[in-house]
């Protein structure tokens, strides 16, 4: 039994094998997802209808993809003992994260309006995808509270070569939110006649 003075530790590794374990979960999510929305695509007058989606979103997607470069840059920085560069490198991704969410917005409403004019004809399918859109926004809002945690955590010099978990976890998760997000909007864009 642990006495008040003694300290439990998690074994060396334990977050990164639960943090593989969370983005095996997510991976089934979205998996399931996608494969509903090409079942649906495949079916009826799903099958054959054009969908248009608004160019913004190719901004969000180069958002995306800056904040996966410059997060590992943090990782690098942080490996390298560089803590001006990881502080400025974890700032960056924030502000690209939030970028993504504030382009992802509008989107997601013209969207909706498309749904709402196509929806007494049978198509569902603008309504799909807004909800696969919002459901990886929203993961992307829960990263973004994971990277504000980990860059006021390396503004306290928390983090060093040894010591990087909370930076290397926070990539982790947005690398696999930029595969998903590739190939759930590739994946409808290529459907999308």
């Amino acid at each position: 039994m642990l006495d008040a003075k003694t300290e439990h530790r998690l074994p060396a590794g334990t977050k990164t094998v639960g943090m593989w374990l969370f983005l095996a979960a997510l991976t089934m999510l979205f998996a399931a997802t996608m494969l509903a929305y090409f079942i649906i695509r495949s079916r009826g007058e799903n099958a054959t209808a054009t969908l248009l989606l608004p160019r913004t979103l190719w901004l969000s997607t180069a958002a995306m993809l800056l904040g996966s470069f410059t997060l590992h840059h943090a990782v690098v920085s942080a490996r390298r003992e560089r803590q001006a560069q990881l502080r400025q490198s974890l700032i960056l991704t924030c502000v690209l994260a939030a970028l993504f969410c504030v382009v992802q917005a509008p989107a997601l409403g013209q969207i909706l309006v498309a749904h709402r004019n196509v929806q007494s004809s049978g198509l569902h399918l603008y309504g799909l995808v807004f909800f696969m859109i919002l459901v990886h926004a929203l993961h992307v809002i829960g990263g973004l509270v994971g990277l504000g945690v980990t860059t006021a955590n390396a503004h306290r010099g928390a983090y060093d070569h040894e010591n990087y978990a909370g930076v290397k976890h926070a990539a982790m998760y947005w690398h696999f939110l930029d595969v998903v997000w590739l190939v759930m909007y590739l994946g409808i864009l290529l459907s999308s006649g």
